[in-house]
């Protein structure tokens, strides 16, 4: 079960990575006028709306959402490869009586697991997303291609992201920095790199700002308000075997 799982999640990310790559490459192909397949659409609603996915696919946060979420479905794919065995030895221990620190040992494999796929899956999405990109700009712009460096970029960055991406699913203050990474770096490029590629600003530059500041405070928000739930359960909720009497 957990090999079936760790290869559903490297799956998921190379699947993920390769739509991704080659959507961004396409929407850069289809809102430039520079390019064969571009230059018709100038000045039309569908460049305009090609520009704005242009804006929005080939920036540096959203490589870093691909990676993310690579690494938080390939954490939650970890957890559910090992649960049968937990399970199975929490009946076991259930039969002999509490162990103390047997649900800390179990908790802390699970998250090692968790964070050891969830890097990789960021490494395999970042990777094959790089190569998917040059190898659609080969098509659309006839143009060399920079895929090994990016690939060898993608090894650390995609690890790091990803591991993140697998934390964010945890409780407490660490899924909470780690879930509001993100907005936060989605805010600061759009504060220290804002996607203006053209000295006017048009609409389709506004429509992409929008989009990606209405993101990054929805993804906090949503972050804040996770992180409280939980901590209001975790007050509310006593444990059974904390109010459970001894037996004479």
């Amino acid at each position: 079960m957990k090999i079936a799982t760790g290869k559903a999640g490297v799956a998921v990310a190379a699947a993920s990575g390769a739509v991704f790559g080659a959507a961004t490459s396409l929407a850069n192909a289809l809102s430039s006028p520079y390019s064969r397949l571009g230059a018709p659409l100038t000045g039309t609603v569908p460049g305009r709306t090609a520009k704005v996915l242009s804006l929005l696919l080939d920036a540096g946060w959203s490589w870093a959402v691909l990676a993310v979420l690579a690494g938080a479905v390939a954490g939650a794919a970890a957890g559910l490869g090992v649960a049968g065995s937990v399970r199975g030895a929490g009946a076991g221990l259930g039969a002999a009586g509490p162990v103390p620190g047997a649900g800390t040992v179990a908790g802390a494999g699970l998250g090692i697991a968790g964070l050891v796929r969830g890097a990789a899956a960021g490494v395999v999405s970042l990777a094959v997303a790089s190569t998917a990109y040059y190898a659609m700009d080969t098509v659309v712009f006839d143009g060399g291609t920079d895929t090994l460096l990016w690939v060898v970029v993608s090894v650390p960055f995609g690890s790091v992201l990803g591991a993140i991406g697998a934390a964010a699913r945890r409780p407490g203050a660490v899924g909470l920095l780690a879930a509001l990474t993100v907005p936060a770096g989605a805010a600061a490029q759009m504060l220290l790199i804002p996607p203006r590629p053209h000295l006017t600003v048009t609409a389709s530059i506004v429509v992409a700002e929008t989009v990606v500041w209405t993101g990054a405070a929805l993804g906090t928000a949503l972050a804040v308000r996770r992180f409280l739930l939980q901590r209001r359960t975790s007050r509310t909720t006593t444990p059974a075997d904390a109010t459970a009497l001894p037996t004479p």
